[in-house]
């Protein structure tokens, strides 16, 4: 067989519905393997704290600290 009597038949045979089918079949396979394989979860976003209750509890305890102390000196 030469490569003219060749190229029909590969032409015939890439040119058929089901190896075209069974092509994309597979590539989509082996795209998902691949993401499945490569997947990374991504870190947990750190939740900022709440600024407004923070000096409340400050004053509060500057409050709590500077009586006992003007009593210790007293």
């Amino acid at each position: 067989m030469s490569i003219a009597e060749t190229l029909p038949i590969v032409k015939s045979v890439l040119t058929n519905p089901y190896v075209i089918g069974t092509a994309i079949v597979v590539i989509l396979y082996m795209n998902f393997c691949s993401f499945v394989a490569n997947y990374r979860k991504k870190p947990p976003k750190p939740k900022k704290a709440k600024s407004a209750p923070a000096p409340k509890a400050e004053k509060k305890a500057e409050q709590a600290s500077g009586d006992g102390e003007s009593e210790k000196n007293e």
